[in-house]
Formats: C-alpha cells, structure tokens, sequence
C-alpha cells in the first residue's frame, strides 16, 4: 500500500491585497457617484436648511475617506497572503452559476417550473439522489409552495406557460 504524500499548498485563486485593492477602488468609485449626483441636485446649504443633495455627500465624502486609506494599506502591504484558494472558488461557482441560470429561467418558465427542474438538478447533481427521489422532492415541494402562495395567500408571482395554460 503506497503512502500519500502529504498535500501541498493549494494554488491561490486570489491574494487577501488584491481583493483589498479592488474592494477599496470599487467603494472609491461608489461615493464618487454619490457625491457627483448629490452635487448636481443640490449638496450645499440653502436658505430653508440642507438641500436634499447634503447628507448623501458627505456621506460619499466620509466612503472615499475610508477607501482611500484603505487603498493605500493595502498597497503598502506586502504580504502575499491567500483569500481565497481555486478549489474553493469552484465550489462557490458550483452553486452560484447554477442560481444564477435558476433566476435567468425565472423569466420565461415561471417561479413554479424554474423551482421544480432547479431542485430535481440539484439534488440529482450535488445530493446524488435518485432520479424518482429528486423528482418526486421537487414535485411535492413545487405543489405545496403553489397552494400556499397562489391559493392560500393570493400572492402572486412570476408565472410562465404552464401556468398560464392552467388558468392561473
């Protein structure tokens, strides 16, 4: 039986400066907008108090402050210190690709159908249950959520052709 070596460092998808830099330039830009826009529908002192514009740009002002020193923190830091490894970003992307083709399909197949395939993909795929498990779960889920949301609570939400075929 041979013995494993012991495992190596995993490879970084992405170093704690980078996403430090990036965040801080991201809110950079953010109160930059703010105090722009504040700026144009008023940021200063008017005759009956502030204008509607005074509050948000100071607000904007006190987020660059904070970005700004951040930034630079993290650009003179100098460690190379791992946020985040690649297999560990594969299995966010493992969910959240998936979510977001969910919430794409929304659109054209309704809350209801989207639901059904979305929890019968997903059990199949990362719970590794059964084809008549996975359908049968995203069935009865599916059906109870329409009667309590549809029948019991009159809410509506995003319907598709199924439904609209059904009457509802």
């Amino acid at each position: 039986m041979q013995q494993e070596a012991p495992e190596a460092e995993e490879a970084s998808a992405a170093s704690k400066r980078t996403l430090e830099i990036v965040t801080a330039v991201f809110f950079l830009l953010v109160g930059s907008v703010v105090m722009w826009d504040s700026s144009r529908i008023g940021a200063g002192w008017g005759s009956e108090g502030p204008q509607s514009g005074y509050f948000p740009f100071y607000i904007g002002l006190l987020m660059n402050v904070a970005s700004v020193v951040n930034l630079l923190l993290a650009l003179k830091s100098s460690k190379a210190e791992s946020f985040v490894s690649k297999p560990a970003v594969k299995l966010v992307l493992a969910i959240f690709l998936p979510c977001l083709v969910y919430v794409a399909a929304m659109q054209w197949l309704g809350l209801y159908v989207a639901s059904l395939i979305f929890i019968a993909v997903f059990m199949r795929w990362q719970g590794r249950f059964s084809a008549l498990k996975s359908g049968l779960t995203s069935l009865i889920v599916v059906v109870v959520l329409f009667v309590m949301f549809e029948i019991w609570f009159k809410v509506p939400l995003i319907k598709g052709p199924l439904e609209a075929a059904l009457g509802y």
